[in-house]
């Protein structure tokens, strides 16, 4: 079943200000398949609307309006206990549209995307084939779950953390090159749960050193098995940076490794830049000593942190991953493909690898091809797989490309 076909049945409510705009919008949604479409002319009307209704399933919102107008709306709805899927239509400038997403982003709020206007029955297909209804739990959203250091050290003993691997691939042929281990909850009562809902409570002290380590000897694990199929395949980890002035870590790492009988050279070590600068001196010699015993070392979500420049002609890094929020839609922010073409262009004068992060549609891919970027990484590949699906996952996309 397509993600399309998924809503079919949903409930919508359209925000806007214009009878004739809203008609439009409602034709198109009742086209799709949506079971019942309501209407508000402004914030303050959606919010009644909101409070009245059991379920609705999709917002989409104009942003100028009398009234409440939708920046405000996106306020409120930040702080109700409900989560929903949002879409913004609106014709201001796109750099209000990307300051826009940055606020849903900011607020933790499930903005699927802003759509210029006029609005049309192509870009809401999009819009929703892009994204799975069935992965939202409306009324809980991930940051309403709070857990202990004590439920997730409980969690690490019943083995319940488990790793899910997202398949990297070259732009240039789709080679498959390498994985990222993902950490996942399977909880009892919850279901899947992403990083977001417990990763920090393993981001520093014991339990995070603890967790590192059983998250690379798993790794090790489910390489030894890819490069069965695929000798030169490789796996990225994750490491918090506050582990990086851990006693012996980087020893510890090689041993681990060695045990396993995976050469270190296939192992990737990611570090976000937005927390590397404390401690810098300690830091640069974990990371050179990983660099020394044959590790790579990525700079993660580049283009988040303050101080990018100097990171990368201080740090050894062999790649740097860039963030998704440069990557994805990317074409239509001319902020965005500013960024991402500066990031490409300055990675290959340092020859670093370029690994794009958050590639979601065949826009994003031929946009990064255009630009010459090295490694894709998104939804458009693939997402996390389960560790004991990837052996037929690896085969499955060799016979197809």
């Amino acid at each position: 079943m397509s993600h399309l076909e998924k809503w079919r049945g949903r409930i919508a409510l359209v925000v806007d200000d214009s009878p004739s705009h809203r008609f439009v919008a409602v034709e198109y949604l009742k086209e799709i398949g949506f079971a019942g479409v309501h209407e508000a002319a402004d914030g303050n009307e959606a919010l009644h609307i909101l409070q009245t209704l059991e379920q609705v399933d999709l917002i989409l919102t104009d942003l100028s309006m009398p009234g409440m107008d939708g920046i405000e709306l996106l306020g409120c709805l930040a702080k109700t206990p409900k989560q929903y899927f949002i879409s913004v239509m609106s014709s201001v400038p796109r750099d209000v549209l990307d300051t826009v997403q940055g606020i849903a982003d900011a607020s933790s709020l499930e903005l699927l995307a802003v759509i210029p206007k006029p609005l049309t029955l192509e870009a809401i297909c999009a819009l929703l084939q892009n994204s799975d209804p069935d992965l939202h739990i409306v009324g809980s959203p991930w940051p309403q779950l709070e857990f202990s250091v004590e439920d997730v050290a409980c969690a690490m003993e019943a083995n319940e953390l488990r790793l899910y691997f997202q398949p990297k691939v070259t732009i240039v042929n789709k080679k498959l090159v390498g994985f990222e281990a993902l950490a996942r909850w399977l909880h009892p009562a919850h279901g899947v749960l992403p990083p977001i809902a417990f990763i920090h409570h393993i981001e520093q002290g014991e339990l995070a050193l603890r967790f590192f380590y059983a998250l690379l000897s798993s790794a090790c694990d489910m390489l030894k098995a890819m490069q069965t199929i695929s000798a030169e395949i490789h796996c990225s980890v994750n490491l918090p940076v506050p582990l990086l002035d851990s006693a012996g870590l980087v020893d510890k790492m090689q041993a681990i490794v060695e045990s396993k009988g995976i050469d270190s050279k296939y192992i990737v070590v990611e570090v976000t830049e937005t927390t590397l600068m404390s401690n810098l001196a300690t830091f640069l010699g974990a990371l050179a000593r990983m660099r020394l015993k044959g590790f790579g070392v990525a700079m993660d979500d580049y283009g988040t942190g303050y101080s990018s420049m100097k990171q990368l002609s201080r740090c050894p890094f062999t790649e740097i991953k860039i963030d998704k929020e440069f990557v994805h839609d990317a074409f239509n922010s001319t902020k965005k493909l500013a960024i991402l073409t500066s990031a490409i262009s300055m990675s290959q004068r340092l020859n670093l690898k370029t690994v794009a992060e958050g590639v979601e549609t065949a826009d994003d891919w031929d946009q990064l091809s255009a630009l010459g970027c090295d490694i894709a990484q998104g939804y458009f590949i693939s997402r996390p797989i389960p560790e004991e699906n990837v052996l037929e996952w690896i085969a499955n996309w060799q016979a197809e490309s």
